[in-house]
């Protein structure tokens, strides 16, 4: 007897879906591995103290809150597509409760949620917290930030000031040194650290989610499966025919 493999369309179609979705995921961490605590400017100033250069010796991409806003999109669309791709894979389903979601879900609805989950985690663990080393004595952009001390920078220039002898009214100049300000620098450190309480709760929501998970797993994979009898017939003759061949030379 011979086995044929489909070449349709449609396995193609599911291995485009997974070149994605890999393609997805390496999206979403390559932004969680940019997130950055905090971002160190250099500013200069005008004599007037208004700003009219600033570098950035280190930087954020983003806020760590855009960043996880993007993540969590990624990791919505990638459940949703491996949700529809395995949506017939499987009749059994497991009771899914996690403060106050519910659903029952199949083993592989409930795998896809758990490749999301190790994602959250992988997030959650790189979101920076706030530097308590840190001590703000301002604000950017609505971040706590170290201002630092400004840096005068000066040139001495002259000048000829015009005054008129005593003696006659003849009309004279003298030369006059005077520092002149060019421009002003300083160093602003922004914290775009998050509160530790925030950042824990966001742990314990994911250590809470892996054990909702797993618990409704353990439900599905406890009921009752039905039997595959292609697949065991399959198998079977090629159990056969390994055995067969083995056999062989005892049976001369």
């Amino acid at each position: 007897m011979g086995f044929k493999m489909s070449t349709s369309s449609q396995f193609g179609n599911v291995q485009t879906t997974f070149t994605k979705q890999k393609r997805e995921l390496a999206k979403a961490r390559e932004l969680i591995n940019s997130l950055r605590a905090q971002e160190v400017r250099e500013q200069r100033l005008a004599p007037d103290n208004s700003i009219v250069q600033e570098e950035r010796k280190s930087w954020t991409i983003a806020d760590p809150e855009e960043i996880a806003a993007k993540v969590f999109t990624i990791v919505k669309e990638v459940v949703a597509q491996h949700g529809a791709r395995q949506q017939g894979n499987s009749v059994n389903t497991g009771a899914f409760e996690f403060h106050g979601i519910s659903a029952q879900l199949t083993a592989p609805q409930l795998r896809a949620l758990q490749e999301a989950t190790c994602l959250l985690a992988e997030l959650v663990e790189k979101l920076p917290t706030e530097n308590k080393k840190l001590v703000p004595n301002g604000a950017v952009e609505g971040r706590p930030a170290f201002i630092g001390s400004l840096t005068v920078i000066k040139e001495t220039k002259t000048r000829y000031v015009p005054y008129e002898e005593a003696e006659s009214s003849r009309v004279r100049t003298y030369e006059e040194r005077y520092d002149e300000v060019l421009y002003k620098t300083r160093e602003v450190v922004i914290d775009f650290g998050l509160p530790n309480k925030k950042v824990d709760a966001l742990k314990e929501l994911v250590a809470d989610l892996k054990v909702a998970i797993q618990v409704a797993i353990d439900d599905a994979n406890s009921k009752p499966r039905k039997d595959d009898p292609v697949l065991n017939d399959v198998i079977s003759n090629i159990v056969a025919l390994f055995q067969n061949e083995l056999n062989a030379e005892k049976n001369k």
